[in-house]
């Protein structure tokens, strides 16, 4: 994907201006490249990045120049309207392995899930992964239809990655595991309280017991 832009010299209130004007207030810096302040159409980006996401490469072309290969690496939203008012791009080297964060998604439906007797515990969403730019997956997809067991999981170890994709994370790390329904537990929850409260009356009738057996020794 190709996405244009254009350096800026202007800084500070002149952002707001831009946004105004549909304009987007950017950065590049990276790979044997000096940090220098962009501009770019607003819809575009969002266009371009709906598509390629945080983990696809971008032919970023600066003022009708060479392309310069980048990922986003950081986006800045607005904290009331939630929209984009500002864009980190760092451009990477083809040759040379990077450290990114790519989506990790489950699919697969286990038996125990599908009788209801368990759900879907889904910890890791984020997987730190090493790779050449090119190489870099769009997803992480963790296959749980084989698993069997309530407790049973997926650690990070276990995940199966394209060739030339290592792991970053911890391998011990859980992603993915099934726990017991949550109703029921509470309903074991439940009927251990009552358990619990019917059994309290009948040891109150056995210390009364006992205590007239021995008002009756006394006499």
């Amino acid at each position: 994907m190709q996405l244009n832009a254009n350096k800026r010299d202007s800084l500070g209130k002149a952002s707001r201006k831009l946004r105004h004007q549909g304009l987007l207030p950017a950065v590049l810096y990276g790979h044997h490249t000096k940090a220098f302040n962009l501009q770019l159409d607003a819809r575009e980006f969002g266009r371009v990045f709906a598509r390629v996401g945080r983990t696809s490469l971008i032919d970023l072309v600066i003022d009708d120049g060479r392309p310069h290969k980048v990922l986003v690496k950081e986006i800045q939203h607005s904290p009331r309207w939630h929209h984009v008012v500002h864009v980190d791009f760092h451009q990477v080297s083809l040759r040379e392995k990077l450290q990114v964060e790519v989506p990790v998604t489950v699919s697969g439906l286990p038996a125990p899930v599908d009788a209801g007797d368990a759900d879907v515990l889904h910890v890791l969403h984020n997987l730190k992964v090493e790779c050449l730019p090119t190489d870099i997956p769009d997803v992480v997809d963790v296959d749980i239809s084989g698993l069997k067991e309530i407790d049973e999981g997926i650690r990070v170890g276990d995940l199966r990655l394209p060739p030339g994709v290592s792991v970053v994370d911890d391998p011990e790390e859980m992603v993915v595991k099934l726990t017991a329904r949550r109703d029921m537990v509470a309903e074991l929850a439940a009927e251990e309280a009552a358990e619990g409260q019917a059994e309290e009356p009948a040891e109150a009738g056995e210390e009364e017991a006992a205590e007239e057996h021995s008002a009756e020794g006394a006499e």
